[in-house]
């Protein structure tokens, strides 16, 4: 029995910290590291996906 009302304290702290973060804005994005692509990546990328791309070179 004890193990239950351990895994249900569990529970309610879990559900009060997201409570407290969701009110932080904390998943909206704000806190999300900003990063730079990589242009030579990313081109190569689309050049794989575009057929019509490929054919013409």
């Amino acid at each position: 029995m004890s193990g239950k009302k351990r895994n249900k304290a569990n529970e309610v702290a879990k559900k009060l910290q997201r409570k407290l973060a969701v009110q932080q804005g904390f998943y909206d994005g704000r806190f999300q590291e900003k990063t730079v692509k990589d242009k030579k990546k990313e081109m190569k990328k689309r050049w794989a996906r575009n057929r019509s791309g490929r054919e013409e070179l």
